[in-house]
């Protein structure tokens, strides 16, 4: 789907208070050898929330580095038996744990952005309100099927849910 018609459909959900000053935006860095891409939001032209493929793989791949030490021990050939190995499944995992420690503390892969954006239109709120994925969580406190009761209620745990809440109450109040 192309990038135009899918920020049409994420910002029809966007609540009326908000939906003026709210905007998303996308690029691809053709200079990169692999086409460096981000995505980012903005509210009254200030950027809220940014994603990117190479600053989020830089900083996964950082932290690996730093943690691989409490890996077992690597297989000396690289055979298909490595992929039933203890420190392939380790591996793999202390990857996925990084990946996930990143996005609670505001960091967001471009990629994983953008099957987000894709999904999102298919979820209940409900859905959206408890899924995994910070950006969702997020967004789904800008959603206008959120009501101000609801929106007290809220708990936030990464620092984009926390300022999209505080922008969602701020334009309710106003």
């Amino acid at each position: 789907m192309q990038f135009s018609k899918m920020k049409k459909q994420i910002l029809s959900f966007v609540a009326p208070s908000l939906r003026p000053r709210l905007d998303l935006y996308a690029t691809v860095d053709r200079h990169f050898h692999d086409g460096e891409a981000r995505v980012w939001m903005t509210l009254d032209g200030e950027e809220i929330f940014r994603a990117e493929d190479l600053r989020f793989t830089f900083e996964a791949d950082r932290r690996y580095a730093l943690a691989k030490k409490r890996l077992p021990e690597k297989p000396e050939r690289i055979t298909l038996e490595i992929f039933q190995s203890d420190w392939f499944n380790t591996s793999r995992v202390l990857y996925e744990q990084i990946e996930r420690e990143l996005e609670e503390e505001g960091w967001h892969a471009n990629y994983d952005v953008q099957k987000d954006l894709l999904l999102y239109p298919t979820l209940a709120i409900e859905e959206a309100l408890t899924h995994p994925h910070a950006f969702i969580r997020g967004f789904a406190l800008l959603d206008r099927r959120v009501g101000k009761r609801r929106l007290e209620r809220v708990t936030c745990d990464t620092p984009f849910e926390l300022t999209c809440l505080k922008i969602r109450l701020e334009a309710e109040v106003n």
